[in-house]
């Protein structure tokens, strides 16, 4: 069957659903502010960073990922905008582990905030300086922490009294003096997170009640360097006034602990995670309220020589990313329309749902024909061999064939590298950077035979 065509009715676990009733995908608001975002709001089909999706996908192949430089100059520019100057913004590069990207944020200002060895050696390649970022996770190694001193890192943040004591005698073996930034699990859960990571019991963080004696023992360690404190409590955060509450705590802990220790706790990352729409019927986040509400904390708690700082990943890099795929077969199986699609789980799975409670369709659309009549509901997956491979199940969209291109939009984070891509060993997409009007390769397009790299009989 060469083509999906539009059909009066479908049939849908015995109940008949009227194609009459569909109405446009775009009528989403999630999916018109991403396309607004690539200023395709009145657009009939996709053009990213002023060039047509299609002319991309048939110069670079698909599956493939493009990422505008000017979207992303502009989401970075917002966001300093909003919070103001006292705020330094990080970059949590595990969000999207792409050198261009990197060092395109770095030139707008933004820091970074790591957490690995990989990601040091690539925001060092990306410009930063290692004494200014900041490495942070839980299960740091000790062959990491030494490799991160000997590269001249400039903080850690620590997750445990474990960890401080492994930094500590890492450093005072190598002569060092290591900053260190101590993680808070406060016992308040950040609300409107989709993915809490503080609260009762965590892996992440230092619990509240047990900073005040780990903090002494930094202060008194001559190997370390007490920086301050670090806090995130959760990530696809749509709440912004939970967020400036969560914020507010960590000022409050510790000037209350300065008065009660002696110690001077001159840096304050407040987190990050705000939430950013990826799938159908997301919520925007008030950056807006979230950034007064943060600049107010900062005016009434400030003091000469203190740091502020957020750290954002998704926020940051998901507008400005597309993913392009394409049907490669269709077929109809008990009355319901299925494609089957070049690029899969394999290569982004976020927008199959994997690591989400709720499965839901990410911002899809028709990339060549954006403001088409949704005729017939589709089930779309692509070529592996599981039921997991699946973008969205019965929805509607423009009558669709073989060879015709679909874009997933906002999917400039957890995309390739957040995915399982050497599951059935298909070559990895390339990815795509636009600048000016021009576009470049900045990561090349894998090789079938790559599935034999360092293996042997």
């Amino acid at each position: 069957m060469q083509h999906i065509m539009a059909r009066s009715a479908l049939r849908r676990k015995g109940r008949t659903v009227a194609c009459a009733a569909v109405t446009s995908p775009t009528d989403d608001p999630a999916l018109a502010n991403a396309l607004r975002a690539l200023g395709c709001a009145n657009a009939t089909e996709l053009v990213i960073g002023g060039i047509p999706a299609r002319e991309l996908a048939e110069r670079f192949g698909t599956p493939l990922y493009v990422f505008s430089a000017e979207v992303l100059d502009a989401r970075l520019r917002a966001v300093q905008d909003a919070l103001g100057p006292r705020l330094g913004v990080l970059y949590s590069i595990k969000s999207n582990p792409s050198l261009a990207v990197t060092a395109r944020l770095r030139a707008g200002g933004a820091g970074a905030e790591i957490a690995s060895l990989g990601e040091l050696h690539l925001a060092i390649a990306a410009g930063h300086a290692p004494s200014a970022l900041r490495f942070a996770g839980p299960g740091k190694t000790d062959a990491e922490i030494q490799a991160a001193l000997k590269l001249g890192l400039g903080c850690f943040h620590v997750e445990s009294a474990d960890e401080v004591r492994a930094i500590a005698a890492a450093a005072q073996a190598a002569g060092q003096r290591a900053g260190v930034a101590v993680r808070i699990n406060l016992p308040q859960e950040l609300g409107g997170s989709r993915m809490r990571m503080s609260g009762r019991t965590s892996r992440f963080g230092v619990d509240a009640a047990e900073a005040p004696q780990l903090l002494r023992e930094i202060a008194a360690s001559a190997p370390l360097h007490l920086r301050g404190l670090h806090v995130y409590a959760g990530t696809q955060g749509f709440d912004a006034a939970a967020f400036v509450r969560h914020a507010k705590a960590l000022v409050l802990a510790a000037e209350q602990w300065e008065r009660e220790l002696g110690i001077s706790l001159d840096e304050l990352d407040l987190g990050g995670g705000f939430g950013i729409a990826t799938y159908a019927g997301d919520p925007e986040f008030d950056l807006a309220a979230a950034g007064r509400g943060l600049q107010e904390l900062i005016a009434e708690h400030d003091r000469p020589g203190r740091v502020w700082l957020v750290e954002l990943g998704r926020f940051l890099t998901a507008p400005c990313g597309v993913y392009l795929t394409r049907v490669v077969r269709s077929k109809l199986s008990g009355g319901e329309a299925h494609l089957a699609l070049d690029g899969g789980m394999h290569q982004h799975a976020a927008a199959c749902g994997i690591g989400t409670v709720l499965r839901r369709p990410p911002l899809l659309v028709h990339a060549t024909d954006l403001r088409g009549s949704p005729v017939a509901k589709v089930t779309l997956g692509g070529p592996l061999c599981t039921p997991a491979d699946q973008f969205a199940e019965q929805l509607a969209l423009p009558p669709l064939r073989s060879g015709d291109l679909l874009a997933v939009l906002a999917a400039g984070a957890y995309g390739l590298t957040y995915s399982p891509h050497g599951f059935l060993s298909h070559a990895t997409p390339a990815e795509v950077m636009i600048t000016g009007g021009s576009a470049r390769i900045v990561r090349e397009r894998g090789r079938a035979e790559d599935g034999l790299r360092g293996q042997h009989l």
